[in-house]
């Protein structure tokens, strides 16, 4: 396929963008794969990921702020070996393309920012407040985007919210 492209380049005098050309770059990096071998490194990094972020909570048992930190550290990390392991699956062009779509991107953008921001901010002199803070939204960050990936997903769950379904148990 990438050879019929290059062949109509060529045939109609285009060139590869900057873009094409770096993308082309990084995927090199990248080795063909077996089924077999995409099976086991999806399985590894997220089960890895997981117990990485399952583990994070043990330093909470510390009650401290360090404890804090080290669990919001932790976890991060946690998730992005999680969200690389999807890669062994799609290849991570078509990972990244799938997280980039128009339709959650800036629940993508918001959600890797607030990983990175929590990361550095509990690994740094901030109030260990605000690092809970940011978890958290971060934690809401990751159920929005997670959510874009279920047909309708965020239109339930505004709908849920709108009608206020989540909170007819608590009236009398």
């Amino acid at each position: 396929m990438d050879q019929l492209r290059n062949a109509k380049r060529t045939l109609t005098g285009q060139e590869k963008s900057q873009a094409e050309q770096l993308e082309d770059q990084l995927c090199e990096f990248c080795p063909k794969l077996t089924y077999t071998q995409r099976i086991t490194g999806f399985a590894a990094c997220w089960a890895g990921g997981y117990l990485l972020s399952f583990c994070s909570t043990l330093s909470l048992m510390n009650r401290s702020e360090q404890g804090v930190r080290n669990f919001a550290a932790l976890y991060v990390v946690g998730n992005c070996v999680a969200i690389c392991s999807t890669g062994f699956l799609l290849g991570p062009r078509r990972q990244c393309k799938k997280m980039f779509h128009k339709t959650r991107r800036v629940a993508c953008v918001i959600y890797l920012v607030l990983l990175l921001t929590v990361f550095i901010c509990a690994l740094s002199d901030v109030p260990f407040g605000v690092v809970i803070v940011l978890f958290f939204m971060q934690m809401a960050a990751a159920f929005w985007y997670a959510i874009s990936y279920i047909p309708y997903g965020r239109r339930m769950v505004i709908s849920f919210v709108k009608d206020g379904a989540c909170f007819k148990c608590c009236k009398s």
